[in-house]
């Protein structure tokens, strides 16, 4: 899946491709950027006790395993329990939602492709998947911001794309916690929403740029008990790039591990083509006919055709 700058890069862009009945701006706009980023926010919970850390490592992994449709129309279904005063708000975060998993379903496979074929080259990275993983998508985070924004992390820093006011973490949790529970039967706090959204703040302000002194005793002290540090991986390089061989912008041939297709797309032509599906995408979601929406849901968050 991507990280999060080219989520929320794809998230500005989806945005502006809404039909006018579903558009925003405002604190519902950026109640739609931070429900892109999905349930990732859950993954860096560290800051609550054992039981609430474990709960919610385990939603952010089964919302990305299993019950995509199901998950994503409960999010939508949760919002009519919103008191009518938030409704905009949890509407928005709820299509944000949306967002996050169609651009992870599209993009997985490309990157899932790359990671293999790495760590499968017989260079001592066979067991380092995650952090290569992790890296692929570091990197296409760095060049996008550049590529299209002609920023680096100094200038727009990677904690930034979680802007959010107490009222979005407050019914953003609410919306999450009632997924949790209905569709994956995990009993998860509201408000703990927030406080993975603190955590993931506090992780990339720590690791980023790539080489910071904070960032070099944490990822040191990670290594302690492995060769590879999952942290370092994912932290960003402050450098402008304008070359980018993860973004196989040269075309060259990969093959879904997945479908066993051989493809030559670019990370470029699978954002822009999901981008094209969006708008009929959000549609169908909020008419909220299961049927309809699930015709359109192909893939999981991990690229397997479903």
């Amino acid at each position: 899946m991507p990280a999060i700058i080219t989520h929320h890069l794809f998230g500005e862009d989806a945005a502006k491709r809404l039909p006018d009945s579903l558009s925003f701006d405002g604190e519902e706009l950026l109640a739609f950027l931070l429900g892109n980023q999905g349930p990732d926010p859950y993954y860096f919970c560290f800051t609550s006790t054992p039981a609430a850390i474990q709960a919610c490592h385990r939603l952010a992994a089964e919302m990305h395993g299993a019950h995509e449709a199901q998950g994503l129309l409960a999010a939508r279904d949760a919002v009519g329990y919103l008191p009518a005063i938030d409704q905009g708000i949890g509407r928005a975060f709820a299509l944000g939602l949306l967002a996050h998993y169609l651009l992870d379903s599209e993009a997985h496979a490309f990157i899932l492709a790359q990671e293999n074929a790495i760590c499968d080259a017989g260079v001592g990275l066979e067991n380092a998947h995650d952090e290569v993983h992790a890296l692929i998508e570091s990197e296409l985070d760095t060049w996008m911001l550049w590529s299209t924004r002609h920023q680096t992390i100094a200038e727009a820093p990677a904690d930034g794309n979680l802007a959010h006011t107490d009222r979005i973490a407050r019914i953003g949790g609410t919306i999450l916690s009632q997924v949790a529970q209905q569709v994956y039967g995990i009993r998860l706090s509201p408000e703990r929403y927030a406080g993975c959204l603190r955590d993931y703040e506090l992780v990339l302000r720590a690791i980023d740029p790539t080489g910071n002194p904070a960032g070099r005793m944490i990822t040191g002290a990670e290594r302690l008990g492995s060769r590879f540090s999952r942290l370092d991986a994912l932290s960003h390089a402050a450098e402008p790039t304008e070359d980018c061989p993860a973004a196989n912008l040269d075309c060259h041939p990969w093959r879904d591990p997945l479908t066993d297709e051989e493809q030559t797309t670019s990370f470029p032509d699978i954002f822009y083509d999901s981008l094209e599906l969006w708008p009929a995408m959000a549609a169908a979601f909020t008419r909220g006919n299961p049927e309809e929406f699930e015709a359109l849901v192909r893939r999981g968050y991990d690229g397997a055709p479903l």
